[in-house]
C-alpha cells in the first residue's frame, strides 16, 4: 500500500464520493491509500485498523475457514466502505479484502478519531446502511465449492505463517483428509513447482511461481 497525504488529493477524493458531507469534518485525518492488484486491502493480521471508502477499482471480500474453504462475501466497488466493524472493535476473524485491480481508497486510522466518529450521527448512519447491505449479502451466500487440492493451497496461503505448512497430521486434521491424501497432493504441487519442500513434513508456497497470486 502507498499513502498520499497531499491536501489537494484528499479534496479531490472527497468530491468523488457520496459521503462528502459526512467525511469533510474529518479531512485533517484522511489520506489516500493506493493498492496494486492482488494486494490485501484488509486482513486479520494487520496492526493498524483502517476505515476506507473505495474511490477507484474493485475489491473482493471473502472468509476463509480453517479447512481451506472460501466464502465469497461481497464484491465492493466505488463508494463502498471497508472497515466499518473496526470502529466498534478489532476484527480477529478470517475476513480478507483483496484488490481485484488497481484500487484507490480514501482512508483514516480508526484509533486516532474513534471518539469523533462515534459522535458523528451522519457518519454512523452511513455505517449502518453499509453493514445492512453486507448482512443481506452474507445471508444468501454459501461456501464456494472447492476440491481438496484447491483447499490445500488456500490453507497454505491464508492459514500457514509465511505460506509454510509444517506438520502433515495437524494440517490433514484441519483439511478433513488423511495424511496420505495430503502428502500425495503436496508431492504433486512440488513436482509442478508450486511449492517447495523446506524440511521433513514441511512445504512452502513458491514465491517464484508465476501464477501464485491467483491462488
Amino acid at each position: 500500500m502507498k499513502r498520499f497525504y497531499e491536501k489537494s488529493l484528499i479534496e479531490s477524493c472527497l468530491k468523488q464520493i457520496e459521503y462528502e458531507s459526512a467525511m469533510s469534518s474529518l479531512q485533517n485525518h484522511l489520506f489516500m491509500a493506493q493498492y496494486e492488484k492482488g494486494e490485501f486491502v484488509t486482513m486479520p493480521s494487520q496492526k493498524e485498523h483502517l476505515f476506507q471508502i473505495i474511490i477507484q477499482g474493485s475489491v473482493s471480500i471473502y472468509f476463509i475457514r480453517d479447512d481451506g474453504s472460501v466464502y465469497s462475501l461481497a464484491n465492493s466497488q466505488k463508494n463502498d466502505i471497508l472497515g466499518e466493524m473496526e470502529i466498534f472493535h478489532h476484527q480477529t476473524g478470517n475476513v480478507y479484502a483483496e484488490a481485484d485491480n488497481d484500487v484507490v481508497c480514501l482512508a483514516l486510522s480508526v484509533e486516532t478519531v474513534r471518539d469523533a466518529l462515534m459522535e458523528n450521527c451522519q457518519f454512523l448512519r452511513l455505517i449502518c446502511e453499509s453493514l445492512t447491505q453486507k448482512m443481506e449479502s452474507i445471508t444468501t451466500t454459501d461456501a464456494a465449492p472447492a476440491c481438496l487440492k484447491q483447499r490445500v493451497l488456500t490453507y497454505m496461503k491464508y492459514k500457514c505463517a509465511n505460506g509454510e505448512l509444517k506438520g502433515l497430521q495437524q494440517a490433514a486434521f484441519h483439511l478433513n483428509c488423511s495424511a496420505r491424501q495430503l502428502q500425495r497432493i503436496l508431492n504433486q504441487y512440488q513436482a509442478d513447482g508450486i511449492i517447495i519442500k523446506t524440511g521433513k513434513g514441511a512445504f512452502k508456497l513458491n514465491a517464484a511461481y508465476p501464477d501464485l497470486h491467483k491462488i
